[in-house]
């Protein structure tokens, strides 16, 4: 399992990273790696890129960088397997919009990964955000990337508002009344009746106890747990209210949904005991599917079962052709961002040195004694260009064009591959219809004009 901490870093970055990237604690620096940095110069690269945020309206917390811890349970994981994760939860967490320095420790019983990242983004100059729902993202793809290399998983993921702390008082069985609201809330939001809330909770594995107050029990609690202790927004009266407000006062949606109209009707027969007029409803319900189903399937000629099957199968080929497309691209426009800041750090630490150069002397040991940090950027920055293939330096304006380029790329991919998802909701529809059409021994659908014959498949044994 591996526990998830974060701290902000207000004070100085350099003493921070030199933390992380202690030799003594990370086997001589063999367990450290980095993404638009290095750890030599990562104290100026992360404040170039804060000093390219300040006119952001959001920079006002003054977070220069963020500490993110990830431990492990002792003897879980080897040091490299734990590093390779701790790259792997940085790379998927951060999207490639930050610099970050990713260091294992191996100086204590549990080994743990340190993620040092920039507070500000190179791509867009925002600042990292870190709340509740950012909390849990962290966590769950932490808990995936346990589960993929076979660790447990412990973090919470879901629970709304359960802190660092009250999820591990969970794990050892204290916490019965944070989960307790969870399963309340749930079982509130799909009841209509107090009588139904009931049923959800024990079918949720809760002994009920009914009497002066109401007290439910979870499996393997010693005790009962009494509502009135949960808060005042679980006191009986609040539950009846907001099961009152479930049957009467529905959320409707800006757009409803044909299935939410459905919906609606289905609830409105259903709370009126007039099943005789559900009954009507439904068999005129099925007529309106048997007759959209045939329009669908005549209007794109798809009344073959080979021919729709292979429509199904092409239609899920596209959707995977479409998210490949848009990986490649999102990793393109990733790629030209990084670009653009190794070009831009280039161009400041070269005008720096270049500086220096028109000095005298003993003016140029003192300027560059003060300026180090932007020296060794300058050959850092020049060496990733080379490795990028690059001897001459782009243009900053050729870059922001190729990335306006593959970004209006990304936005018509995007509204395809809704498009696509769209026509695959439909298809599952029909789709469904289809099957119950051929399994049918009669379909009782009055036409003025006779449907077309449906091909059944053909046996192939």
């Amino acid at each position: 399992m591996a526990y998830i901490k974060v701290f902000p870093i207000r004070a100085s970055v350099k003493k921070f990273v030199k933390y992380v990237t202690n030799p003594d604690k990370t086997n001589e620096q063999i367990l450290v790696s980095s993404f638009g940095c290095s750890p030599e110069t990562a104290e100026a690269t992360f404040e170039i890129t804060r000093q390219r945020g300040i006119g952001n309206m959001r920079d006002t917390n003054g977070n220069r960088a963020w500490h993110i811890i990830q431990s492990f349970k002792p003897g879980e994981v080897s040091a490299e397997k734990a590093h390779e994760i701790g790259e792997q939860l940085a790379e998927k967490f951060l999207k490639g919009k930050y610099e970050y320095i990713v260091s294992t420790h191996i100086d204590k019983d549990h080994i743990h990964n340190h993620i040092a990242l920039n507070a500000t983004s190179f791509v867009d100059y925002k600042k990292f955000r870190m709340n509740k729902k950012i909390y849990r993202q962290l966590c769950r793809v932490s808990n995936e990337l346990c589960a993929e290399n076979g660790l447990t998983t412990s973090m919470p993921t879901k629970e709304k508002g359960k802190s660092y702390k009250e999820h591990q008082e969970y794990n050892r069985g204290n916490s019965w009344k944070a989960k307790l609201k969870v399963d309340v809330d749930k079982a509130i939001w799909k009841s209509l009746t107090f009588e139904e809330f009931l049923m959800q909770m024990q079918s949720s594995g809760y002994e009920v106890r009914q009497g002066k107050n109401l007290a439910f029990r979870a499996p393997n609690q010693k005790h009962f747990t009494n509502m009135r202790t949960l808060g005042s927004y679980y006191s009986i009266e609040n539950v009846m209210k907001r099961l009152e407000k479930n049957r009467h006062r529905l959320r409707v949606p800006k757009t409803i949904t044909r299935e939410y109209r459905l919906f609606i009707d289905m609830a409105t027969f259903v709370e009126k005991d007039n099943f005789a007029g559900f009954e009507t409803w439904a068999k005129h319900h099925n007529l309106q599917e048997a007759a959209r189903t045939f329009n669908y399937l005549s209007e794109h000629k798809l009344l073959n079962y080979d021919d729709f099957t292979r429509n199904v199968e092409d239609l899920a080929a596209s959707i995977t052709a479409s998210e490949m497309e848009l990986k490649r691209l999102d990793e393109k426009i990733a790629n030209k961002h990084l670009l653009k800041k190794h070009c831009d750090n280039y161009r400041i630490c070269k005008r720096i040195v270049e500086q220096g150069n028109r000095m005298s002397a003993g003016e140029r040991i003192l300027y560059q004694k003060k300026h180090s940090q932007e020296y060794q950027l300058h050959e850092f920055e020049k060496e990733e260009l080379r490795r990028l293939g690059f001897t001459k330096l782009p243009s900053e304006k050729k870059i922001l064009a190729e990335i306006d380029t593959l970004q209006n790329r990304h936005t018509l991919e995007s509204s395809t591959h809704q498009s696509l998802i769209k026509q695959q909701k439909e298809l599952s529809v029909i789709s469904t219809n289809f099957e119950r059409m051929l399994n049918s021994a009669s379909i009782h659908v009055e036409y003025s004009i006779s449907p077309p014959e449906i091909q059944r498949p053909e046996n192939r044994d």
